[in-house]
């Protein structure tokens, strides 16, 4: 471990620029002022394994003797990087790509050091819902942003079906169905027509 942490705090130079971006999410690192050092969320939690993205980095030095650096274990190359003279507040714009990251001390590496994992972000599914019943047929929205819905779908009629079709998206049940049954669809910016065969007349409009 020691001469992995040596080999990534060597000198390299930085592959970000510093920079604040009020929209990314925040990270704050804590180095000193005594022998010790720390990776938080915005909230001043401590962090092991974070979502991969683009992250605000804000370095806490607080002491002349130590520095903070962050670098990739796979690359060895550094993410972000105090100067050991340095005291104060340093704010970075950092790009954490899925893989193993260590944090640390240059001079004093071999006590001074904690790993953070980025791992693949989870994406939310949004949801929508659409009911078939003996004389209409409803849907839970009629305007929505793009994106992949999970559409649930309840079908109260045994004469009626839901069709839903319009951009990249054509999916129906039969008439004789009764039930429900969930989609995964993929919603595209425009307008989609959804009803009972042949009457689609309900719209959903995406953008």
């Amino acid at each position: 471990m020691a001469s992995r942490l040596a080999l990534l705090l060597a000198p390299l130079a930085l592959v970000v620029a510093p920079g604040a971006h009020a929209d990314l999410p925040r990270l704050i690192g804590t180095v000193g002022p005594g022998f010790t050092i720390d990776l938080t969320d915005g909230r001043g939690a401590h962090v092991d394994v974070v979502p991969a993205g683009k992250y605000e980095l804000l370095v806490h030095d607080l002491s002349a003797e130590h520095n903070f650096v962050l670098g990739s274990k796979s690359t060895g190359a550094r993410v972000a990087a105090t100067e050991v003279e340095f005291v104060g507040d340093q704010t970075f714009t950092i790009d954490l790509v899925r893989g193993f990251y260590v944090y640390a001390c240059s001079p004093h590496f071999q006590v001074m050091f904690g790993r953070v994992t980025a791992v693949a972000p989870t994406v939310a599914t949004k949801t929508l819902a659409a009911t078939v019943g003996t004389r209409t047929v409803t849907l839970s929205a009629t305007r929505v942003s793009t994106g992949t819905y999970r559409l649930r779908v309840v079908d109260r009629s045994r004469s009626r079906n839901f069709h839903l079709v319009g951009p990249g998206v054509n999916r129906a049940t039969s008439k004789v169905f009764s039930g429900s049954v969930t989609w995964t669809v993929r919603l595209a910016a425009g307008t989609y027509r959804f009803g009972s065969d042949p009457r689609l007349t309900g719209r959903l409009v995406v953008g």
